[in-house]
């Protein structure tokens, strides 16, 4: 395979807008190598080895929504709460009815949206404090998800040190992640380069021009494409609001090739703006949050990115309809797909959502949406 050398100027320029300190490389579970980056230092063999654009082919991703790995304090012990029925049923009980589709794939991206710790934490004085202990990084492994973000209102949720203990976790269980101060890199077994970002709440001052430098960092690795990763919105609206908004147009300025969001708890639907496909909420996933769920209708989206000569030409989008329990009488954290007119409503929602539509849904490949790039 050929290879060429980044020129030294455009190098320093990246690094010195973004100083990045290199994990080791994580070994993709389904396939290619994950690396993550925070603030020291590029590693060699990103920074001055790219692979020339010659991979044609596609690369097929799966994206899910929020997943919180554990609960409360108050409900760490409750017979229906989610440690519990983790415990007594096995870390694949989660992601049991998802994981044919995740391991299927060449990568799965989930938001990861709470604390992993096995220490009595102080926690942060807010409204919900979520956490799961160290172990649960068993469900993320069993369910074929190889990278989390952890760009969300949760992570937090006892500090610092939860926020460390998370990370570690993740870093043992050879689980990669990104964050708003962080990013991830996939590589191709070809050497063809995906890079992600991630946001929270919103891209405003200091956090939109981070966010620049951070995609210019990416494509000065060879990225041949970006995905940027948004926990925001209004929470069970279905309308996407103005923080959205700023994001996607902040994230197609900056030239990402797509952005997939989470956080109002439900299902928004689709856009194409310009040259970038943008999905504004898949709503819950695996949730611990709740006990009772108020709206269990989510969805788990599938792309194919489709490449030529190493350019990226356009993606096909696969929306599969998700109900987040299999259990009708509460929350069971074990999330299904739908199928049916049960399906075909949870579509609906999304396009009434932003007025946009999809294909004919099957259960094998979901409700296409095809988008080839200018």
């Amino acid at each position: 395979m050929r290879r060429r050398r980044i020129h030294p100027s455009r190098m320093r320029a990246a690094v010195a807008a973004l100083l990045c300190f290199a994990l080791t490389p994580l070994p993709g579970i389904a396939s290619g190598i994950w690396y993550t980056f925070t603030e020291q230092s590029v590693p060699e063999e990103l920074g001055f080895l790219v692979s020339e654009d010659t991979f044609t082919g596609d690369v097929n991703m799966t994206f899910l929504g929020d997943c919180t790995l554990g609960s409360e304090e108050s409900k760490k012990n409750y017979p229906i709460g989610y440690i519990r029925r983790i415990t007594q049923n096995g870390m694949d009980f989660p992601m049991r009815y998802l994981s044919a589709k995740t391991a299927a794939d060449d990568l799965t991206v989930a938001n990861l949206e709470c604390v992993l710790t096995d220490r009595a934490l102080q926690k942060v004085d807010k409204r919900f404090n979520f956490s799961g202990p160290t172990a649960f990084t068993g469900i993320l492994t069993a369910g074929s998800i190889e990278c989390v973000t952890l760009a969300n209102n949760h992570t937090h949720d006892y500090g610092e040190e939860g926020y460390q203990d998370t990370r570690n976790a993740l870093e043992a269980a050879g689980v990669s992640y990104f964050d708003t101060d962080c990013v991830a890199l996939w590589q191709h077994e070809s050497g063809l380069r995906i890079g992600f970002t991630g946001v929270s709440n919103s891209l405003s001052g200091n956090r939109s021009k981070r966010f620049a430098r951070q995609v210019e960092l990416l494509r000065s690795l060879g990225c041949a494409a970006i995905v940027t990763v948004m926990h925001a919105g209004t929470e069970y609206s279905f309308t996407p609001d103005r923080y959205q908004k700023q994001i996607t147009d902040r994230a197609l300025k900056n030239g990402v090739d797509l952005v997939v969001g989470h956080h109002p708890h439900v299902v928004q639907g689709y856009e194409i703006l310009g040259d970038m496909p943008v999905i504004y909420s898949l709503g819950n996933c695996s949730y611990g949050g709740v006990t009772y769920v108020r709206d269990p209708d989510a969805m788990v989206l599938g792309v194919e990115m489709h490449f030529s000569e190493g350019a990226l030409e356009g993606m096909t989008l696969r929306f599969h309809p998700i109900s987040i329990t299999s259990d009708e009488k509460y929350n069971n954290y074990s999330p299904r797909f739908l199928s049916g007119k049960e399906a075909e409503r949870v579509l609906k929602k999304m396009e009434n959502s932003t007025g946009n539509g999809f294909g004919e849904f099957t259960e094998a490949g979901g409700a296409p949406v095809e988008f080839r790039k200018k």
